[in-house]
């Protein structure tokens, strides 16, 4: 899941790893996406350490009984370096190419995380919490560019335009090694 609205979102700027809190449209999306994951009964929340997942996980959780939750930092979203806080027309004024979160292009601004390296710590992630939680059913509340590159990495690539909005869920289920989707929540067709 994708966290709710935050003021830099509705701005267009790539906050990427810059810690912004969720604004008021955010906590109400992450309510309304509450009804949809009462019917997934997750059994854990894992959220990215970044406020505006956390929030997120927290808002969802106090919908549900019960749920077990936790803080992974491997589900923080990549590190835009120099081009953090910027929109995409800055992006593009200052480094000469439009932005895309799972762009290569993007390894070439200085500061910013390697996309082989974000990839690797995405899938890492994912399969680490996959067997630390055994059969049990698990909300992961993340950010957009963590939701493109699992899906390109483990499911298909994702066309360029396609947007995984705030509070966007994808559900998921691993058999033999190999992801697949289950269902959808908000996103585009993918």
């Amino acid at each position: 899941m994708r966290h709710g609205e935050t003021d830099t979102n509705r701005k267009r700027i790539w906050q990427c790893s810059i810690d912004e809190p969720l604004n008021d449209t955010g906590r109400a999306q992450a309510r309304e996406a509450a009804n949809f994951v009462m019917n997934l009964r997750p059994d854990v929340i894992v959220s990215s350490d970044l406020s505006r997942a956390r929030e997120t996980a927290q808002i969802v959780a106090s919908y549900l009984d019960d749920v077990e939750m936790r803080v992974e930092p491997g589900l923080r979203e990549r590190s835009c370096g120099e081009a953090e806080g910027l929109n995409t027309d800055g992006i593009q004024k200052k480094f000469g190419f439009r932005m895309e979160m799972t762009s290569s292009l993007l390894d070439n601004v200085p500061g910013a995380e390697a996309y082989e390296h974000f990839a690797q710590r995405i899938l890492e992630t994912f399969n680490r919490i996959y067997d630390e939680t055994g059969t049990s059913r698990v909300l992961a509340v993340c950010h957009g560019g963590v939701m493109r590159t699992f899906y390109n990495e483990q499911i298909n690539p994702v066309p360029l335009g396609i947007v995984f909005h705030n509070c966007a869920i994808i559900t998921t289920a691993r058999e033999n090694g190999r992801w697949s989707i289950v269902d959808r929540y908000k996103t585009d067709k993918i």
